[in-house]
């Protein structure tokens, strides 16, 4: 065999044989492993034929290295397809623009293929080299699933203090926090949109489980299934806060707009027969009564006062505010 056979390949990122405890690093000889973790970079060419060359099926390695795709579970001959979706933890990147990772169980193997690092992931692989990892694949499956919830979680919780400072109707204008709102409804959407499918994909694998893993794994999966529809509870009624929400902001703007409607129309019944007569003392014509009096204009304004007041003092009596 030659050393380039030998040498990990460009597209393999990570390599463990669980077969011991503590998981030892695997360099060489991949194809003729047992009970061992493959992790690849799903984007580089000759991954295909490796798999190809590890027995996996054609159907199997198009399914893995598909582009776009949702979570699910899928049972084949000799294992499972499990599709899941992580928080981007990227710089630059939003948290709730989900990262995909495809993980493959075949003929006692684990699989799993990234297109962007998932820090689910990376966690594992720090654990590993301490020696503190997951001490066999059930258990890797069952840590990685908990570490992609607990981040789901963290992001869920940033969401919440957010909707609580939208709340606060002290903080902003209706305008602002409409615009946020709608920010906010925009990422539960995203979220929602794969924690769905998610959440049944760990429901078919807790009913499948016992085929490959014992029991108590199973029930353990059935744990963190139970946190991930506790998360999707959480989101539902998140959406509903923020209909209610915004409910209440156009009703706030709805009440602002009738008053000041309503101030408006008062200022200009008030304003109505003063204007009128304003405007009909203002005609050029003869006749008009203090054309030749000097004190005609503090007399007509006095009246025009006394008017106002008394049109004030009326439209208070009848509890017009």
């Amino acid at each position: 065999m030659t050393d380039k056979q030998l040498a990990r390949p460009e597209f393999m990122i990570d390599s463990w044989d669980f077969s011991s405890h503590p998981a030892e690093p695997i360099h060489d000889a991949f194809h003729t492993r047992q009970n061992s973790w493959f992790h690849f970079q799903r984007n580089i060419a000759g991954l295909s034929a490796w798999l190809e060359q590890s027995g996996i099926p054609d159907p199997v390695i198009d399914a893995v290295l598909e582009e776009d795709t949702r979570p699910r579970f899928d049972r084949i001959n000799d294992g499972f397809l499990l599709i899941l979706r992580g928080v981007n933890k990227a710089d630059g990147d939003k948290p709730e623009d989900m990262i995909s990772l495809r993980i493959l169980y075949f003929k006692g193997n684990l699989y799993s293929f990234r297109r962007r690092p998932v820090t689910a992931v990376r966690l594992i692989q720090g654990l590993l080299e301490t020696q503190q990892g997951p001490q066999s694949l059930p258990d890797f499956i069952l840590q990685l699933v908990d570490e992609m919830t607990n981040n789901i979680e963290l992001l869920q919780d940033n969401i919440e203090v957010e909707m609580e400072r939208l709340e606060d109707d002290e903080r902003g204008t209706t305008s602002d926090r409409q615009r946020a709102l709608t920010n906010l409804h925009r990422r539960l959407l995203r979220l929602t949109r794969f924690v769905r499918p998610q959440l049944a994909a760990l429901d078919k694998l807790a009913a499948d489980g016992p085929k490959w893993f014992d029991t108590e794994w199973a029930q353990w999966l059935l744990n963190e299934r139970d946190n991930t529809h506790r998360e999707l509870e959480n989101m539902e009624m998140l959406l509903e806060q923020v209909w209610m929400l915004r409910e209440h902001l156009h009703q706030d703007l709805a009440e602002k707009m009738n008053r000041n409607t309503y101030w408006l129309s008062m200022v200009a019944g008030v304003f109505l027969p003063i204007s009128f007569l304003t405007g009909l003392f203002g005609i050029n014509i003869g006749g008009m009564p203090g054309v030749d009096d000097s004190n005609a204009f503090w007399i007509f304004s006095g009246a025009l006062l006394i008017i106002a007041v008394i049109e004030f003092l009326l439209l208070r009596r009848l509890r017009f505010w």
